[in-house]
């Protein structure tokens, strides 16, 4: 309990500070450490990061993201996400079990963060006690996202010993995995993940890798600047702990995408090939499910305006009809995409049609990749369709590279997420995080966008992508809790392929993580800037003042 713990808390800064900034100083160098702080007038105590470097202590930031223990002697950090210019370039922290919501690293970076220092202290597997050991979470499994979606450098740290609480005699082992990447996602440098058999005296290591400054300046960072935060208003809305728009009931349900090789152009062949698919997964029995189709389905992605004048289609277009046609026969919802044109412009629009083959919705894609951004017009909002067999939400393409969308995707309560994709590597990467601390491990071609859309939206995720014409299939269906449940099922790289995973909607009730959960857990309070207009006041104050400068959004007069 607290009153255990306040004997070893410190002030920040304080004790713990102080004995590091001789060590700062006489080596040029920076430290990121975690205190237990207590605030001695209030006697209010936090998770806390600090931050040492050569002229002394910098600054702190308070956790945000508490997990089950920590709501036990924390109070929830007060700090925002502060960063702070050093030498080295703009340092953020974030805290453990932060890595479970994406906005603790979102939100510095976009802010204007260089590298984020991630304090962890992760602990494996507890069997001794029983079902809870499914709520170990194994936090640093999931820290390549924050990394990977920002174009964040960042060194994470984890412990890799065993201690034994005196009072309740469980021993905890810790997972070990720190790593160290740069900002354009490579990872320089890697500790092995610790198992069930570390001892209590298992030596520490000292890790060392590289982080060039000449990558801070990369595609995935500049991603930021297309941003669509009139969007996002809901990451502000608190809607915990009741939501009348949430499944209250858990369906099984049968996830597949179809992968196959789309042709520019040739969309009679294209037909043949995703028909040779459909036919595959009709064999395998699946009905009343969510089957996905890769992006611009039926005719290949266009590249030139040529193209787009020619493959777009109205409303109920050949696309449409031959999707529905499939949906039928697959007695399944179906979701593909095409070129459609509206009201003199031309999207990428995603269709979700039934089992009877009606079209239930669609879906224009929000943030458009920069070779589509002459070519074709952005939609307009991130919406989640009511069914029989669950809330269902669409991104398209490169949607998924803004966590934004599937936040809000989430916030709405999609149960599943489906993604047409016409994915050629050109952005993202395979996953590389610790696979020591999987239970299952994960497929070598797990694409880590993806990957983390499913994990920090809780909803299901099916991706569907082509093969050939330079595009990587890598099609999945990527689970809500793979860390020590179920691993993502993944297609090959260059084959066409129909796979599929039979999903409880809402996962089970054991399970450390839920939609539910993460709704409450995230802090709203503190997303506000990634709804705000990047050039309105309110988000440059806020961008370009030291600290996290709310007075923008909580000025009031008493």
């Amino acid at each position: 309990d607290v009153d255990q713990f306040l004997p070893y808390m410190d002030t920040v800064p304080g004790k713990g500070t102080s004995a590091i900034e001789p060590v700062c100083k006489k080596y040029n160098c920076y430290v990121a450490i975690g205190i237990a702080e207590v605030e001695p007038t209030t006697m209010l105590t936090y998770n806390t990061g600090a931050l040492i470097g050569p002229n002394g202590y910098i600054g702190k930031y308070r956790k945000v993201g508490l997990n089950p223990s920590d709501i036990l002697w924390f109070t929830p950090g007060n700090s925002g996400h502060p960063i702070f210019e050093t030498e080295l370039g703009n340092i953020a922290m974030a805290i453990c079990y932060d890595d479970t919501y994406w906005e603790p690293a979102r939100i510095p970076a976009v802010k204007g963060a260089d590298i984020l220092a991630y304090i962890c202290c992760s602990d494996r597997v507890l069997t001794e006690l029983g079902p809870e050991a499914k709520g170990d979470h194994s936090t640093i499994a999931a820290v390549e996202q924050f990394s990977a979606w920002n174009g964040l450098a960042m060194v994470a740290s984890d412990r890799n010993n065993a201690e034994s609480n005196p009072t309740t005699g469980i021993a905890v082992v810790y997972g070990g995995a720190a790593s160290i990447w740069q900002a354009d996602g490579t990872r320089t440098g890697h500790s092995p993940a610790t198992d069930a058999n570390t001892t209590f005296t298992n030596p520490g290591q000292i890790l060392y890798g590289e982080i060039d400054p000449a990558l801070f300046d990369n595609s995935q960072k500049r991603t930021l600047e297309r941003r669509r935060p009139e969007l996002y208003g809901d990451l502000a809305f608190f809607k915990s702990p009741t939501d009348g728009a949430a499944s209250t009931e858990s369906r099984t349900v049968a996830l597949t995408a179809l992968q196959y090789r789309v042709i520019a152009g040739d969309v009679d062949g294209n037909i043949n090939r995703a028909r040779e698919q459909v036919d595959q997964a009709v064999s395998n029995g699946n009905a009343n499910g969510l089957v996905v189709f890769p992006a611009y389905s039926l005719t290949g992605k266009p590249s030139t305006p040529e193209n787009v004048g020619e493959w777009a289609e109205a409303d109920l277009g050949k696309t449409t009809q031959v999707l529905a046609d499939f949906a039928i026969h697959l007695r399944s919802y179906v979701v593909g995409s095409h070129v459609e044109s509206a009201d003199g412009r031309h999207y990428h629009s995603a269709v979700l049609l039934g089992p009877d083959g009606k079209l239930i919705a669609r879906y224009r894609q929000t943030h458009l990749d920069e070779d589509s951004l002459t070519l074709l017009s952005a939609g307009d909002d991130l919406p989640v369709f009511d069914t029989p067999i669950g809330r269902i939400g669409i991104l398209l393409g490169e949607d998924v590279r803004y966590p934004e969308a599937s936040g809000v995707l989430a916030l709405r309560r999609a149960d599943f997420i489906a993604v047409p994709t016409s994915w050629n590597g050109g952005y993202g990467a395979y996953l590389q995080d610790a696979k020591g601390l999987f239970v299952h491990g994960y497929p070598e071609n797990t694409v880590n966008f993806w990957y983390s859309v499913a994990k920090t939206s809780q909803a299901y995720t099916v991706v569907a992508n082509s093969v050939g014409e330079g595009n990587q299939g890598s099609s999945g269906v990527f689970t809500i809790n793979p860390v020590d449940a179920f691993p993502p099922v993944v297609a090959s790289t260059d084959a066409a392929e129909v796979v599929t995973l039979v999903v409880d909607s809402l996962g089970h009730p054991d399970w450390w993580m839920n939609q539910s959960k993460l709704v409450g857990g995230r802090r709203a309070d503190l997303a506000v800037p990634l709804r705000l207009r990047m050039d309105s006041p309110e988000f440059l104050a806020w961008k370009n003042r030291p600290g996290f400068d709310c007075s923008g959004w909580t000025a009031y007069n008493q």
